[in-house]
């Protein structure tokens, strides 16, 4: 730090230096008083080298990568990650005979370093580092990639600096951005679970999934046994009907979500039969997706009877398992994934998971499955933090889209008159059709509105 301080006050001193010389040279009876006028700037000079140098330092400037390059060269030299060998039989003194090539780069707080993958000693502890750089680089890793000759890890540094404003959420029908560099891609990976403690942020996270796919144009139903926050819904127009919190109103919303996705899969196999093509989806017959928010889902399990249960599971499982190419999807929220309620794999079909606050290491087993992940916690004061993972890829920290102390949720839906991406097309092609829902040829008819 303190070289770097030096060099950047270092103009600064060489200026006040020049300009005592020329004052001697000419006036020397104004010496001090330019000594004064010299002192006073090159102490100016050193504040404005400091607040570049911390201002570089807090957001990941150039010197926070000097730093890391010197953190990775301490690491090499420290533990000895090279070879020596003697300078000869009468010369004790060793010289280094190979010193790896580790490559360091950094973009859009995305830190990558490659380590050679070239069969010498120090290979093995190449290939368990991750944790150490983590730590090392107060980063988060997010992934690990086999290239040829190295084995690269990437790092996202500094991981809350690309949280998102839940305003900031530009859903389209392919992706939802969740973190600036972080987007869930529904149609590929579908379905969601999402786990949290009391006051994790789980809830929030639920409602900005549900805010980005009303902007989608989607038909969405809220199951919320609880009547939490999500409950208060039922009185918003576009959710009209379609929020429901008795134990008997689930489990009809949960079968007739099932029917409607037997309904359009019919419906589908005629299409594709007329069209005489395959590999396409809903989105291709302009269907519009549904989407089935599920919040407390191991609290309603838990107040069923053996039979409701199996039931239960049955219609979600055919949803979970037959839903992506139909366009019906399931976000399901809980506290913690009982393996009791996430049969024959279920589990594994989310494409996205995501826990939200402070998990016992058994808990993130539950949910992402064995990892050797360094899970850390966060601070009391950070809200919405936890771990996702998209199409069973490494886990990494996530910050749930923030939403701000002005923004109510409540009212951005009153306001609301349709779903903005259902395309004048897809409301008259679910019109012609004749074939779905109600709630598809009411949509249609009236323009969107629910």
């Amino acid at each position: 730090m303190f070289i770097y301080l030096f060099l950047l006050s270092l103009p600064f001193t060489l200026l006040s230096i020049s300009f005592l010389y020329l004052v001697y040279a000419r006036s020397p009876d104004k010496f001090i008083w330019a000594a004064l006028a010299a002192a006073v700037f090159a102490f100016c000079g050193a504040i404005i080298s400091f607040a570049v140098y911390k201002r570089s330092d807090n957001h990941n400037g150039f010197f926070t990568r000097v730093k890391h390059r010197q953190l990775l060269a301490r690491m090499i030299i420290d533990n000895k990650l090279y070879l020596t060998k003697n300078r000869n039989r009468n010369n004790p003194r060793q010289k280094i005979i190979y010193f790896p090539k580790v490559y360091y780069h950094y973009k859009e707080l995305i830190i990558t370093v490659r380590f050679p993958m070239d069969l010498q000693k120090n290979q093995d502890k190449f290939n368990r580092i991750g944790e150490q750089l983590e730590q090392a680089l107060f980063a988060d890793l997010f992934d690990i990639v086999d290239e040829k000759g190295f084995k690269a890890y990437k790092l996202i540094n500094d991981p809350i600096q690309n949280r998102i404003d839940i305003t900031d959420i530009k859903p389209n029908s392919k992706e939802i951005e969740l973190m600036h560099g972080f987007t869930w891609d529904y149609n590929k990976f579908p379905h969601a679970l999402i786990s949290g403690v009391t006051g994790g942020g789980k809830t929030y996270f639920i409602q900005a999934l549900l805010k980005s796919f009303i902007d989608l144009g989607a038909d969405c139903y809220i199951c919320d046994p609880k009547m939490s926050d999500l409950s208060q819904l039922d009185q918003v127009p576009i959710l009209e009907e379609k929020v429901f919190s008795s134990t008997g109103q689930i489990n009809k919303c949960v079968r007739e979500f099932y029917e409607q996705m037997v309904d359009r899969q019919k419906e589908y196999k005629e299409l594709l039969r007329k069209a005489g093509e395959i590999g396409k989806d809903y989105r291709n017959f302009n269907m519009q997706p549904k989407v089935l928010f599920f919040d407390e889902y191991v609290a309603h399990m838990s107040n069923l009877d053996f039979k409701e249960q199996e039931k239960t599971l049955g219609y979600l499982k055919q949803i979970i398992l037959l839903g992506r190419q139909l366009g019906f999807f399931l976000v399901a929220g809980m506290q913690r994934p009982d393996a009791k309620y996430f049969e024959d794999g279920m589990r594994d079909q989310f494409g996205l998971r995501v826990s939200l606050g402070q998990m016992s290491r058994s808990g993130y087993i539950m949910m992402f499955g064995e990892s050797d992940k360094n899970f850390k916690v966060q601070s009391d004061e950070v809200r919405g933090w936890g771990y996702a993972s998209i199409g069973g890829a490494y886990v990494r920290a996530f910050f749930a889209p923030f939403v701000p102390s002005e923004f109510s949720f409540y009212n951005y839906l009153l306001n609301k008159d349709e779903p903005s991406q259902l395309s004048g097309q897809s409301r008259k092609a679910i019109a012609e059709r004749g074939r779905g829902t109600p709630s598809e040829a009411a949509r249609a008819k009236s323009g969107g509105r629910s």
